[in-house]
């Protein structure tokens, strides 16, 4: 089952994804129902009837916030910005790497949405691919503007090459939030491995499991302020059998040092019996986390899974909870992203269209 489920938030749309990856932890507590589920629209200056959300965000002093994501059109994958209410309501924009002299854009997605530093200024990652890179290489990407897309000196290209030794074939950028970006990159020898860029000094660093040699996926960031940022996504490791495990850590900006890294796996299940990978990130707002993440069988489809951890007082991670939840009549569901108690995502009828979701969880 080795990464056959982490690219489903963009799989299912065509867009082909680096690998994840994911261990074993703590797992406890009742699965709170799902109350409500709410299909997601992208009505504005793009039309989108089947929206592939990637990720969400609050917009700082509003109600509202960033949702991004891709949709096809031409048979090429477009991205999209959302800004309004979680439950839908608001307006999309296209947000397209562009075209230069030298660089023709025929695909791009964005993963991750922030606020900017200046008041209505967004920040989004992703990746985008080039008629010169050719089909498979993506090269990832970082926006910095107006949230309707007119800096258009706002674009860069992510390309963490002082990390590597041999050529890079694939980059993405996954996630942002506090002046950090993290994501993944390929290379022609390795796969799977993981970078986190600090957008203030454009300097890039290697995010390695600690005392292992795994291939790791960055995918959530939460900014808990200062110099301190927790972390989530998954590895996998031969030990493991190349089965994925999710983790979180903790990881502060200054010293550049991993702290609390725990492996988390479905139902504290061993990773002969199911793999999990984490997807997003978001604060609990009691000094906890809510995850959002895939778990698989070998052999298995994969399953959405909505996840609450809490933080013991010595600062360590606690017990886990798991939500299971699936879309009504869907053939298929995965969980891209959390905002709150809300998961977002896509879901599938059949085999061939694919729908954006928001479904609301609620403790007991």
């Amino acid at each position: 089952m080795k990464r056959t489920f982490e690219y489903f938030k963009l799989a299912i749309l065509g867009y082909a994804g680096i690998l994840a990856g994911c261990s074993s932890g703590n797992s406890s507590g009742t699965t709170p129902p799902v109350t409500q589920y709410t299909a997601f629209s992208c009505p504005g200056t793009v039309n989108v009837s089947f929206p592939g959300i990637s990720g969400i965000r609050g917009i700082t002093n509003s109600t509202n916030v960033y949702i991004t994501g891709v949709y096809v059109q031409y048979g090429a994958n477009q991205a999209f910005l959302y800004q309004g209410p979680v439950l839908g309501g608001g307006t999309c924009t296209a947000f397209n790497y562009p075209t230069a002299t030298g660089r023709t854009v025929t695909a791009t997605a964005l993963y991750g949405p922030d606020n900017g530093t200046v008041s209505g200024n967004v920040v989004l990652v992703g990746s985008y691919t080039t008629v010169e890179s050719g089909p498979i290489s993506q090269q990832g990407l970082l926006y910095q503007g107006a949230s309707d897309g007119s800096t258009t000196n706002g674009w860069m290209t992510l390309n963490p090459s002082s990390l590597a030794r041999d050529s890079i074939i694939n980059t993405i950028g996954h996630s942002t939030m506090g002046g950090l970006v993290v994501g993944n990159f390929d290379t022609i020898s390795t796969t799977g491995r993981s970078f986190i860029y600090n957008i203030n000094t454009g300097v890039y660093t290697e995010f390695t499991i600690p005392g292992s040699s795994a291939s790791v996926t960055l995918y959530g960031i939460w900014y808990n302020g200062g110099t301190s940022y927790t972390l989530t996504g998954g590895y996998s490791a031969v030990s493991q059998g190349g089965i994925d495990l999710g983790f979180l850590a903790d990881w502060d900006s200054s010293t550049q040092t991993i702290t609390n890294f725990v492996s988390l796996n479905y139902n504290n299940l061993s990773p002969t019996q199911a793999g999990t990978h984490f997807e997003g990130i978001t604060t609990d707002g009691n000094g906890g986390y809510n995850l959002s993440g895939d778990w698989q069988v070998p052999g298995g489809t994969a399953n959405p899974v909505f996840v609450h951890v809490i933080r013991n007082a010595n600062g360590s991670f606690g017990n886990a909870t798991w939500t299971n939840f699936s879309y009504p009549k869907a053939t298929a569901t995965s969980a891209n992203t959390v905002y709150q108690n809300y998961v977002l995502g896509l879901y599938q009828l059949g085999t061939t269209l694919d729908y954006g979701y928001v479904a609301t969880i609620v403790s007991n």
